[in-house]
């Protein structure tokens, strides 16, 4: 009896051991990677500008934060930022869902043809298919010659320049990464459940409304926090296709850092960001969860 629970408490120990070795080079690529920074972005952040090196001994100070959080300017900056996040999110799930729904019920030439379709993008270099954007959006560009040669506008359109177009070339860039998501999550809905539903008299909204968004919602979800973080941390797109007058968080951190070589009040920008991305992706998957009740049903 002593012998078997020596030897169990000998593989126990083992495994344990095993399972720490595999782990460890993750956590410690996390602590160099992730944590470290994060500490001295805080440190940083906590600290009063001042002209010259970094002071290592600086005193720990509130005051950046205060003056953040203490002005409408930098407030409405992160209301701008969380705005243009949400605005692409609906977006890229009105186009993708549809998109990715098509795609896991074709076949043949069309599932080929969609799927290079999305995939493109992504091995397009992000420079290329901002210019690209910035090229067609221009006043007497393609679409403002389109639009003339057909009569419906007369005289330059100010696209450029504007949130509409911000949001729209985001939707475009982010758009593959949630119809790729979408699609591996549409996929395992069984075809079964939604003839199932057709039986039973259920028309198409109703089934997409009541049973398909139910069963994806794990897939709505990664998707929407996936493109949210990064419509709001963007700097390149906003500086290009709005200007570096638009009021958004990114492009403040980066003229903070750059520009001004104010590194505490760039650090304290980057860092309220982040928790207001960490907050409200916390917040999303709360609420898609109660709404899903997601747990207390099983897919079969």
């Amino acid at each position: 009896m002593a012998e078997g629970t020596a030897t169990r408490v000998t593989r126990a120990g083992e495994s344990m051991r095993g399972w720490v070795l595999f782990i460890a080079p993750i956590v410690l690529l996390l602590i160099v990677f992730f944590v470290v920074p994060l500490v001295d972005l805080l440190s940083l952040s906590l600290t009063e500008h001042k002209p010259g090196p970094r002071d290592p001994n600086a005193a720990l100070t509130l005051v950046n934060f205060v003056k953040i959080l203490g002005d409408p300017f930098y407030l409405a900056m992160a209301g701008n930022s969380l705005l243009l996040g949400l605005l692409t999110v609906i977006a890229t799930l009105l186009i993708g869902y549809p998109v990715a729904f098509y795609l896991t019920r074709s076949s043949g030439w069309e599932r080929t043809l969609i799927s290079v379709a999305c995939l493109l993008p992504i091995f397009t270099n992000l420079i290329v298919g901002i210019l690209g954007w910035y090229i067609l959006l221009l006043p007497f560009g393609v679409f403002q010659q389109l639009l003339s040669a057909l009569g419906l506008v007369d005289g330059p359109i100010q696209w450029i320049r504007s949130s509409s177009a911000l949001v729209a070339v985001l939707t475009y860039e982010h758009l593959p990464f949630a119809i790729l998501i979408l699609a591996s999550t549409i996929q395992n809905v069984p075809q079964d459940k939604i003839n199932a539903a057709r039986i039973l008299g259920a028309s198409m909204p109703r089934i997409v409304w009541s049973l398909m968004l139910p069963l994806t919602a794990p897939g709505l979800i990664a998707s929407a926090i996936l493109v949210f973080s990064l419509s709001v941390s963007s700097y390149l797109i906003p500086i290009l296709i709005a200007g570096p007058r638009t009021q958004v968080l990114p492009i403040s951190i980066f003229s903070y850092s750059s520009e001004l070589l104010n590194r505490p009040m760039a650090s304290t920008l980057a860092f309220i960001l982040l928790v207001m991305v960490a907050a409200c992706t916390y917040s999303a998957v709360l609420v898609a969860n109660r709404l899903t009740r997601r747990g207390s049903w099983e897919m079969v």
